[in-house]
């Protein structure tokens, strides 16, 4: 793809996430399985919920580099912009809060479909992937296995992490740890897209690509007048 597209699959992966996200949210049968790593985290350390959440974060990012998977301007808009997002998307109220076990599960469903989708996006666009999409890829290289089946593995870790430090474990928690990963490798074999074959450009790249498309765009200049009188016939 041209560097337009694929910044426009970047910026467009992340409205599609933060959507999937506060679905998942307004599902309101219980945490999704990093939040509840979050406040288990939380309960222990005395920190507060957003300080957990970008330690957690970094501990994803430290992990995926050590593991030799680039991170680069997508992995930075990835922590940036989803929490904006959806601070903006629930100030609108534009999805209303489930108050039934049933319609909780199918909302629940629904956000992590959305957010599979958001998910293929934005890696697809090869800017880096978000912390912790960058584990999932970067845990399933060495192991050979498929990418959402080590989101799944990721998912019911943070589970039982966050559980064993107190947080509170729904059924949405559960069924998110369970399903996240499917929901991503379906979507994947859909697109015919397999993370793990994505070159990421670095930063350094990046900023030579945007160079080149800027000096493309630039107008010529055009030619001097000349100061030497005409020839005559």
């Amino acid at each position: 793809m041209s560097y337009r597209k694929r910044v426009f699959c970047l910026i467009l992966g992340q409205i599609v996430s933060a959507i999937g996200i506060v679905g998942m949210v307004q599902a309101n049968i219980g945490l999704d399985p990093w939040n509840c790593l979050h406040q288990g985290l939380s309960n222990v350390t005395g920190l507060s919920f957003g300080t957990c959440t970008i330690l957690v974060g970094a501990a994803a990012i430290l992990i995926s580099f050590l593991l030799k998977e680039p991170l680069s301007l997508g992995t930075v808009v990835n922590v940036i912009c989803p929490g904006l997002l959806i601070d903006g998307i629930q100030a609108l109220r534009l999805i209303p809060l489930m108050t039934t076990l049933r319609g909780g599960i199918l909302m629940m469903l629904g956000g992590q479909a959305v957010l599979a989708l958001g998910t293929y996006f934005y890696m697809a666009a090869a800017m880096g992937a978000g912390p912790r999409d960058s584990l999932m890829v970067a845990v399933s290289r060495p192991l050979h296995m498929a990418p959402g089946t080590c989101r799944t593995i990721l998912e019911i870790t943070a589970v039982g992490l966050g559980w064993l430090m107190g947080a509170k474990v729904g059924v949405g928690t559960l069924l998110s740890a369970l399903t996240i990963g499917l929901f991503l490798q379906v979507v994947f074999n859909l697109f015919r897209f397999d993370p793990k074959t994505v070159q990421h450009d670095s930063f350094a790249q990046l900023w030579t690509a945007f160079r080149g498309v800027f000096r493309k765009q630039a107008p010529e200049p055009e030619d001097a007048p000349s100061d030497l009188p005409a020839e005559k016939l």
